[in-house]
């Protein structure tokens, strides 16, 4: 399939979900699922994780945010169909992979009309949230292994000021644990519309890549913040809701500091951090460890 062919078949979908009257409150339903509409600034991550990047770079504009990363995974025809699709994944069983575009990337439409989303031989915009339009746009000009996104705050329902508030404030709320159990991303850079930078780094401290130290550097901050972990990751069969078996990654991590002989102690974490991947930030935990696993998140 082409894009042209698959611009064409959104269209007549689209066509046929306004005669039934079903676009508008299906717009609504998509943009309004995620109480933090920002939450696709995860999805993003999520993105350049699987498609191997190791440094990825916001940039938020007064009219536009803009995200780059250096994977070398580009996109093909089935991640434009998965991206301008609803309710249908692409996945993989591939056990490195976290998964491909879902509902939550639909929570940009809440900021912006028309997505555009240049990577590899594709560059493309999103209209009308299901259909990829290549109109007076061309591939190629990017470069090999990268993948740009642009998101321009043209949505008439969120005004620009509120658009850069509200990412604003979820970029500058990204932590060590964003990093923590990623394998691929290492650095995350973002630049803020007054020219303030943040960024976060994550480094190997031994050979075997148990200890790992990672530095945050927020936009007030004159110098950045290091935390110390000590990483233990397993991969294990686990069963889906189909029940089928599949190897997936499971994780702990705990915190470590210099002791006053010069060793490294383990010290606890308060509180231990839930994550799927990303912080689970709404799911509480009892535990003075960070860990990791394939949880259904509530």
């Amino acid at each position: 399939m082409t894009i042209n062919q698959l611009s064409e078949m959104r269209k007549n979908g689209l066509r046929a979900l306004i005669e039934n009257g079903w676009f508008e409150g299906f717009k609504r339903l998509l943009t309004d699922l995620y109480p933090d509409n920002a939450h696709f600034i995860y999805e993003l991550l999520q993105n350049a994780e699987d498609a191997r990047a190791s440094k990825v770079h916001f940039v938020l504009n007064a009219d536009k945010l803009e995200f780059e990363h250096n994977g070398g995974k580009l996109f093909e025809i089935e991640d434009v169909e998965s991206i301008t699709n609803i309710g249908s994944s692409t996945k993989t069983d591939d056990p490195t992979n976290i998964g491909e575009f879902g509902i939550g990337f639909k929570a940009v439409f809440a900021y912006t009309n028309t997505p555009e989303i240049e990577s590899g031989k594709f560059h493309f915009r999103i209209r009308d949230m299901v259909v990829p339009d290549t109109e007076g746009l061309s591939p190629g000009a990017l470069g090999a292994r990268r993948t740009r996104f642009v998101f321009p705050f043209d949505n008439p329902k969120k005004s620009p000021e509120n658009a850069v508030a509200e990412i604003k404030r979820n970029l500058q709320e990204l932590n060590e644990n964003t990093l923590l159990f990623l394998d691929n991303i290492r650095q995350i850079n973002y630049n803020l519309p007054d020219s303030k930078k943040g960024s976060l780094e994550r480094k190997k401290n031994t050979d075997d890549g148990n200890q790992i130290e990672i530095s945050v550097k927020h936009p007030e901050s004159r110098l950045p913040k290091s935390t110390h972990y000590l990483r233990f990751t397993k991969n294990v069969n686990v069963q889906d809701e189909d029940d089928k078996s599949k190897c997936r990654q499971i994780a702990i991590a705990f915190g470590v500091d210099m002791s006053k002989s010069g060793h490294w102690k383990i010290i606890p974490l308060n509180p231990g951090q839930v994550c799927i991947y990303f912080p689970a930030v709404k799911e509480p935990c009892n535990l003075r460890f960070h860990i990791h696993a394939p949880f259904a998140s509530t």
